[in-house]
């Protein structure tokens, strides 16, 4: 005999009596539904996050093996390189291929008129170098953090100001359609750049300066660290690199800016969730707060106004030691980041921070500065004081894996030189 499905059970007919309509309701209620862990942290992924595979530290040139998996585990929403193995260790010098970023064109005679309205940088038609800037929603929130590519040879091929936009190549097709939304009847062409046309590639140290100018299309300083990476746009196949020993994997070019502090993408910086300088684009020459209304301005604004910026974008040291194997410790993205006692447990209270990614003992947090960093940020100060510890619970051992910020003399100047006339009367007292 076949069990009557609940979706038929669901619905009770006129002509059932009373008795077996109380049946119906009982079984109506039972709910056929999977178990599902419910997480309380405002930092997380929209999609589970596997063990990664193992990776190559050193590759070939054009297209390395690391490559094709990247793009396939990417598709899949997961972010390979956030790992706790110690394996990668990064160099003093390379230049890498982005295969995670991509580009879309946008030309035509509006459209200086149209991203002006959008982003969080000035947009004007005598603009003709590369800059970052960020899509905002109504309420301020981040949707993107981009690269302009706008430069002279552009603007002359087209006869009209025009842009690249760089994306994370996971999100270009979502942007493509919030552009197209906001275009309405602007006379601008949007269009998703093929790979085969154009590549973005990093490069940092002493590489740099092998690069021959004359075979890439731009390039420039990357404005969201101390000046030492740089990015290039370039044809694919161009050998524009003076050694062929000094192209890199793509993991290097994320240790390089794990150690400046440099969120990136959508699986660090998630959409609609963090403020414009929590994520530092403010200290990335990434707003201008003197341009006209756009699409977030408001909260930006007055944000700027108050003086006060709460938490940041850090790069942070992770210790795995007194535990299992680094490779089996993998702090979850989200998890919250507490002080820790003087056994070195985990404090119960309020959080100090959100980890966000990692790789190996280098790794991002979201930080409150005035818990965990000397910086004083308001005038009324916060909880920090020197010797204080911080971590997080790991496993279901609840393993600790200890965490500890670092300030770059770099990052506290940029703090400073933007923020310091918006601050209250204070003593800042800061360390690198």
């Amino acid at each position: 005999m076949s069990v009557p499905s609940t979706a038929g059970l669901a619905q009770s007919s006129a002509y059932v009596c009373r008795s077996c309509q109380s049946k119906l309701v009982a079984l109506r209620n039972v709910r056929f539904t999977k178990p599902r862990a419910i997480s309380t942290a405002s930092f997380t992924r929209r999609t589970p996050q596997p063990t990664p595979p193992a990776w190559r530290t050193t590759v070939s040139y054009p297209r390395p093996n690391g490559v094709a998996t990247t793009i396939a585990l990417r598709s899949n929403g997961i972010r390979a390189y956030s790992t706790s193995t110690n394996t990668l260790q990064p160099t003093d010098s390379g230049i890498a291929p982005l295969p995670h970023r991509r580009l879309i064109s946008l030309s035509g005679p509006d459209t200086v008129k149209l991203l002006q309205g959008l982003i969080t940088n000035n947009v004007h038609a005598g603009r003709n170098q590369p800059f970052f800037a960020a899509f905002l929603d109504s309420r301020g929130r981040v949707l993107w953090d981009v690269f302009v590519w706008v430069y002279p040879e552009l603007l002359a091929r087209n006869d009209e100001w025009s842009c690249y936009i760089e994306v994370d190549a996971a999100e270009a097709g979502a942007l493509v359609k919030h552009l197209k939304r906001h275009k309405l009847r602007s006379k601008v062409a949007i269009e998703l750049v093929p790979e085969e046309e154009l590549e973005v590639w990093a490069a940092w140290g002493q590489a740099y300066t092998g690069v021959n100018k004359q075979l890439v299309e731009v390039d420039m300083c990357d404005p969201r660290g101390d000046a030492t990476l740089w990015r290039i746009l370039a044809k694919p196949g161009s050998t524009f690199f003076g050694d062929r020993s000094d192209v890199q994997d793509e993991w290097q070019y994320h240790l390089q800016r794990y150690r400046q502090g440099i969120a990136e993408g959508p699986q660090e910086i998630p959409r609609e969730s963090a403020l414009p300088m929590e994520v530092n684009i403010d200290l990335s020459e990434g707003i201008d707060f003197k341009k006209g209304c756009y699409l977030g301005q408001e909260l930006t604004i007055r944000t700027k106004h108050t003086g006060v910026v709460r938490k940041r974008m850090l790069p942070v040291q992770l210790d795995f030691s007194g535990g299992p194997s680094s490779s089996a410790l993998r702090p979850e993205p989200g998890t919250d980041i507490k002080q820790l006692d003087e056994v070195g447990a985990i404090k119960k209270g309020r959080a100090a921070g959100k980890f966000v990614a990692n790789i190996g003992d280098i790794g991002l947090a979201m930080c409150r500065l005035e818990m965990m960093t000397p910086m004083r940020i308001s005038a009324e100060g916060g909880s920090y004081k020197d010797g204080m510890e911080f971590g997080v619970s790991v496993g279901e051992s609840g393993h600790v894996v200890r965490v500890k910020p670092v300030l770059h003399e770099w990052f506290q100047e940029k703090e400073r030189t933007l923020w310091a006339k918006s601050k209250p009367k204070i003593n800042m007292h800061t360390e690198d």
